[in-house]
């Protein structure tokens, strides 16, 4: 079977499903629009870019990503399927193209249509459309599929470390985590906690006084999980406007770490364990000591497996 992945691997989480892909059998390529995206040579461009998009229907970005996958994938020739994740970033163009390229289109979202409304205008390009997010599973009639574990580690009692981890853009989210910050400051629990600003002016201003780092540029894949591997517990703080499971969630998951979270549909999930995940309210957040001193109980391998990313690949390919 030959599969191509197109996505913007911005937080170099796709290569797992490549490399999953791989160790299948399948004959699988990669397309990554971040990693080859178009960049701005000077000041000037980007200015005349500015103008031609809004008055001409013109970006020379667009252009760029338009070309690159139709010399890809005529490079590798007709697939047996094509995954695209978040298409949104396609023209209708590259759409057409793609479906010409492959047997079978794919589409996987894991941001909800309510933060990417532009998601639902590529969906007649697909064969089988797959997200994260319950209500959109419903109210657009997709397949559900949630986030995966893409790397494991039995890491849960590595000298035994008390500290909390988290990492996530700023945005409406930030001051809910800083209140955590600050209850675990009062409980003297150590934690590094991230919050990174891609934009270049940052006019934000802390509500409370902690000690998370505010950063203008993204930590790395690799340097983010020898994080979460030096820590016992991970904050996971729900966009309002999402339902679905973060990758935080499955990287606690992967490396045996406890959760603190404020997505209340973790629990209809079969690894929600209370002495492992705590649900709190964002308006009202309590962390007991309890949960922050107490041992992490073992998820049986059955139920881990079912969130590997060699079983999503199986899913998502329809795979025996």
């Amino acid at each position: 079977m030959r599969v191509a992945l197109i996505s913007l691997d911005y937080y170099g989480y796709d290569k797992y499903i490549v490399s999953a892909m791989k160790e299948l059998g399948i004959e699988a390529v990669h397309i990554d629009i971040y990693a080859n995206r178009y960049q701005y040579p000077n000041l000037w461009i980007r200015f005349k870019n500015l103008i031609n998009k809004t008055f001409f229907e013109s970006n020379i970005k667009r252009e760029h990503l338009d070309g690159l996958i139709r010399k890809e994938l005529s490079q590798y020739g007709k697939q047996d399927k094509i995954i695209i994740i978040h298409a949104e970033w396609l023209s209708p163009k590259t759409l057409d193209f793609c479906s010409s390229r492959s047997k079978e289109m794919i589409a996987y979202h894991y941001d909800g249509v309510q933060r990417m409304p532009a998601i639902s205008n590529t969906f007649d390009y697909f064969d089988r459309i797959y997200s994260y997010d319950k209500k959109d599973v419903e109210k657009y009639n997709l397949e559900f599929i949630p986030n995966y574990i893409y790397e494991q580690h039995d890491l849960k009692k590595k000298n035994g470390i008390r500290r909390a981890f988290n990492i996530s853009s700023l945005d409406k989210r930030t001051p809910i985590l800083e209140k955590v910050a600050q209850i675990l400051d009062e409980k003297k629990f150590s934690y590094e906690f991230i919050v990174v600003n891609r934009k270049q002016i940052n006019l934000y201003t802390p509500k409370i006084r902690t000690k998370i780092k505010y950063l203008n540029k993204m930590v790395s894949r690799e340097e983010s999980l020898e994080k979460i591997k030096n820590s016992n517990l991970m904050i996971d703080i729900q966009r309002p406007e999402q339902l679905g499971l973060t990758f935080r969630v499955f990287e606690s998951l992967g490396c045996h770490k406890k959760l603190i979270t404020t997505n209340k549909d973790i629990v209809n999930y079969d690894f929600y364990n209370p002495a492992n995940i705590l649900l709190i309210d964002a308006e009202n957040i309590k962390i007991p000591d309890e949960f922050l001193n107490s041992e992490y109980q073992d998820v049986p391998e059955h139920i881990l497996d079912k969130y590997n990313v060699r079983t999503w690949v199986k899913r998502i390919l329809e795979l025996n």
